[in-house]
C-alpha cells in the first residue's frame, strides 16, 4: 500500500508517527516548503515534492493524508478523489463551502474510502459517554476550547488562513456536540478582539450559542489569549442526567444518580489513523466515523458562526 502526503507541518507528524506504530510505510510528501518536504522525506525515506498534482501523477498513491491549512484548501481533495486515492482529510475540510462541495463530489463520484480527522469521536471517553448515554434525550450541552497560541504561528492567528478560531481549532467542539444532539440549525456568536497584541487579527474570545434540530441547547466558548484547566471539554445535560468530558483525560458526572469516575486511555489520536486504515484494507466506510460529508456539515456551523460573528444575528446553518 503506497501512502503519500500532502502538507506534513504540525498535524502531519501526528498521523505520521501513528503510521509507523501500525507499521505502515509512507512512500512520498509534498509540501509547499522544499526543505520541510526535503526534510520530512528524509525521515520517511520517501520522495520530497513541492507540487501535489506531480506527485500523484508519478507516484500513483493509495492513500492520502491532506494535513494542509483551510486557507490552503483549493484541488488537493479533488485530485486526490480523482486519483483513486483512499483520503484522510486534517479538519476543518476547507475555509469556504464551494471549495468543500467539490472535494466531496470528487469522493462520492471515485467512491474512495474516506476520513476527516476529528479524532475526539474516537476516544475512551467518547465512548464510555456514548454508552452511558444510551437512548437518552440530551436537552443542553456546553463545550469549550481554551488555549494561548503562539504569535509566531505561521498562519494560525491570519483569518484568511485559519478561518479563525472557532472555524480551525475549536471545530473539534462543534464537531463533538454535532456527534452527540445532531445537527445544529441555527446560531448566534459574539466575540472581541484586540485582548492580546500580535496574536490573531480576528476574535479572540468568542461565545457562540446553537440550536439543535432535535430541540437541544447548546453553548460553545473560545480563546486563544489564555492558558486554563481543561482546554477542550464538554458537559452534557439531560433528566437527571450529566456527564462532563475533558478530552484526553477522563469523564466524570452522575446519571440517574450513580456517581461516574472514568478514565481512557485513548485520546483518539491514535485510533482514528489506525481505524481508517483498517476501513481501507477491509473496504469498509462504515468503520470510519466521520466521513468528508460529516466534515463538510461541522464546516457549515463553524461558518455559519463566524457569519453571525459579522453580523451579531442568529444565522441559519446552511450547506
Amino acid at each position: 500500500m503506497k501512502i503519500a502526503f500532502i502538507g506534513v507541518g504540525g498535524i502531519a507528524g501526528n498521523y505520521r508517527s501513528s503510521l509507523r506504530k501500525l507499521e505502515y510505510p509512507i512512500a512520498a510528501v509534498c509540501d509547499i516548503d522544499l526543505e520541510r518536504a526535503e526534510q520530512i522525506a528524509q525521515e520517511e525515506s520517501a520522495t520530497a515534492y513541492t507540487d501535489h498534482k506531480e506527485l500523484l501523477a508519478n507516484e500513483k498513491p493509495d492513500v492520502v493524508f491532506v494535513c494542509i491549512p483551510p486557507g490552503a484548501h483549493e484541488t488537493q481533495v479533488v485530485d486526490a478523489a480523482e486519483a483513486r486515492a483512499a483520503l484522510f482529510i486534517a479538519k476543518p475540510v476547507a475555509l469556504r463551502m464551494d471549495t468543500a462541495r467539490r472535494g466531496l463530489e470528487s469522493i462520492a463520484k471515485a467512491g474512495v474510502i474516506n476520513q476527516v480527522g476529528y479524532m475526539a469521536r474516537y476516544s475512551d471517553m467518547t465512548e464510555k459517554a456514548r454508552e452511558l448515554i444510551g437512548e437518552r434525550k440530551l436537552a443542553m450541552a456546553i463545550g469549550r476550547f481554551i488555549c494561548r497560541m503562539s504569535p509566531s504561528h505561521p498562519w494560525w492567528g491570519k483569518f484568511a488562513v485559519s478561518g479563525g478560531q472557532m472555524h480551525e481549532q475549536t471545530t473539534h467542539v462543534f464537531d463533538y456536540l454535532r456527534y452527540f444532539l445532531g445537527e445544529a440549525e441555527e446560531v448566534q456568536a459574539f466575540g472581541i478582539r484586540d485582548v492580546s497584541d500580535g496574536i490573531a487579527d480576528f476574535e479572540e474570545c468568542t461565545v457562540c450559542n446553537l440550536r439543535f434540530a432535535g430541540g437541544a441547547v447548546g453553548s460553545i466558548n473560545s480563546t486563544c489569549v489564555s492558558r486554563g484547566e481543561d482546554n477542550f471539554s464538554t458537559e452534557f445535560f439531560g433528566d437527571n442526567f450529566y456527564l462532563k468530558v475533558i478530552m484526553g483525560s477522563s469523564l466524570r458526572g452522575s446519571v440517574d444518580g450513580q456517581e461516574i469516575d472514568f478514565k481512557g486511555d485513548e485520546s483518539g489520536f491514535f485510533r482514528q489513523v489506525e481505524q481508517f486504515m483498517e476501513a481501507i484494507g477491509s473496504n469498509d466506510q462504515g468503520l470510519v466515523r466521520c466521513d468528508y460529508e460529516d466534515g463538510l456539515k461541522t464546516l457549515a456551523v463553524t461558518l455559519a458562526a463566524n457569519r453571525s460573528l459579522e453580523t451579531g444575528k442568529v444565522e441559519n446553518v446552511t450547506i
